[in-house]
């Protein structure tokens, strides 16, 4: 199982007079990683304060060389406190709550890895830390696939649905009710797997003792692989996990409903 994290976004010294204005980078990581997280021009946060009042910001502009964006807040928002930020908006899930989508498009990953930053007393410096681990399956078959999921049976571990947060020096999901554990990805028609393609999902990060793969095609049929590595299967934060899947002749056995 190879891991591939995410490329760092350099952070630049501001100094910044307007306490309604932070400057937002995304931590970075060591020489593992190859997939990039890039601020989009039309880029949503939402953000909220210890009164859990959630808004809806956009940012305000991007550095030229994607290593920090800016945002500004409304004038009329105080921002001594705590204020808690996630990316992107629907993200949050109200009440100071996040909420990792059980269904996902499998071209949302990277660029729209969930994340979430804290800042005090208008600290201007805002920096996002990853909430989820990235399951990459690349998936070789001849199959016209329409969806893929990952699962467990695990009775006290999530992979999707709603979470409170805990910050330590990087935040750590606590299931609430709502939590899932399965994430799939409906969006699949069309894409061609025949020399292999890559969907990812963003997961709940955890020490999985169980782990399904359930692949559908179009016409109804499923495969289910249950993976075990050393009894385990591992999702870090901030981390691509990677999953090879078909290359071995018999590997994917398609059975009809």
């Amino acid at each position: 199982m190879s891991l591939v994290a995410l490329v760092a976004m350099s952070a630049l010294s501001v100094s910044c007079h307007n306490s309604s204005m932070f400057k937002l980078t995304v931590e970075g990581v060591d020489a593992k990683g190859a997939a990039a997280v890039q601020w989009p021009k039309d880029a949503v946060l939402a953000t909220w304060d210890d009164a859990l009042s959630a808004m809806e910001v956009k940012l305000s502009g991007i550095a030229p060389d994607s290593s920090y964006a800016t945002l500004v807040m409304p004038k009329e928002v105080k921002t001594e406190g705590v204020r808690r930020f996630v990316y992107p908006a629907t993200v949050c899930a109200g009440e100071g709550k996040v909420m990792i989508a059980p269904e996902q498009s499998a071209t949302g990953c990277p660029a729209l890895m969930p994340c979430y930053a804290e800042t005090k007393d208008g600290n201007a410096e805002v920096e996002f830390k990853s909430l989820c681990g990235v399951v990459r399956l690349h998936l070789t078959t001849a199959e016209k696939l329409a969806a893929v999921q990952v699962s467990t049976e695990d009775s006290a571990k999530f992979m999707s649905g709603r979470f409170g947060v805990e910050n330590y020096p990087f935040p750590v999901l606590k299931a609430e009710n709502g939590a899932l554990p399965c994430v799939v990805c409906n969006e699949l028609k069309g894409v061609d797997f025949g020399q292999g393609a890559d969907v990812c999902l963003f997961v709940a990060p955890g020490c999985y003792n169980t782990f399904t793969i359930t692949l559908t095609t179009e016409d109804g049929r499923t495969c289910q692989k249950n993976l075990k590595d050393n009894k385990y299967i591992v999702v870090d934060r901030n981390v691509v996990c990677t999953i090879n899947l078909g290359q071995n002749e018999g590997d994917l056995v398609f059975e009809e409903k």
